[in-house]
């Protein structure tokens, strides 16, 4: 690899960390200072993206932000690192990458912890029946992009030792999902979502972590410079 390939792909690894952390940090912010009625603990992330939210602009600037530079990682260095085209669209087109980005351009008609708002006045609008679809299309791809990539993982040097990991890490992200869907519309349906991002986010970062640590080995070997 040449030297600017190398900075490409280190600056886009790390940029999917910083992605992963600025989402998080921007629903841990504004979470809090939302307020008029919004609980974290009741309430989905995505409200506060809500036509009728106060602080709707940062919440789309992180979620947009967040969610383009998962994108890029997972088509311009996850698919070249791991030879796997399936596995890095299914990264692509995730929770963390294609819904994240989507929420800034779909958005809710209202918060749910507006008077009224139910879920059928929050999808009113085609943005906000888009909303749902984008989330339908990415929860699909997250429950099937760990266990191709677990495979794919089993096939390339600098990734074996994570094939494993990840294959558990699917399972317990399918059932983390399940929990989710079991306490929508409870009072802590705000955090076991929440509870399901952090872990999806750490999926992400642990990938672009391996990148890092590949990219900075003194010594290349011949079969991970053929996979480039």
């Amino acid at each position: 690899m040449t030297d600017n390939s190398v900075r490409r792909t280190t600056g886009l690894a790390g940029a999917a960390i910083a992605g992963q952390l600025l989402f998080i940090a921007g629903w841990l912010v504004l979470g809090m200072v939302e307020g008029h009625g919004y609980s974290a603990g009741r309430h989905d992330v995505s409200d506060l993206g809500a036509l009728t939210a106060h602080y709707a602009t940062a919440s789309r600037l992180t979620e947009g932000i967040g969610g383009a530079l998962t994108i890029a990682f997972a088509v311009f260095v996850l698919r070249p690192s791991l030879r796997s085209a399936a596995g890095a669209w299914l990264v692509a087109a995730s929770l963390p990458a294609f819904d994240t980005m989507s929420d800034a351009f779909f958005r809710l008609d209202c918060r749910a912890a507006d008077s009224g708002c139910t879920t059928a006045e929050a999808a009113a609008s085609w943005q906000g029946k888009a909303h749902f679809l984008c989330f339908g299309v990415a929860a699909l791809a997250t429950v099937v992009a760990p266990f191709v990539l677990s495979r794919a993982m089993r096939k390339v040097e600098g990734w074996h030792d994570l094939a494993r990991p990840t294959w558990i890490f699917g399972i317990v992200l399918i059932a983390a999902l399940v929990v989710t869907g079991a306490t929508t519309g409870t009072a802590v349906q705000g955090w076991t979502q929440r509870g399901a991002i952090v872990l999806v986010a750490l999926g992400v970062s642990s990938l672009a972590w391996r990148v890092l640590r590949l990219e900075s080995r003194p010594v290349r070997t011949a079969g991970l410079l053929a996979g480039r």
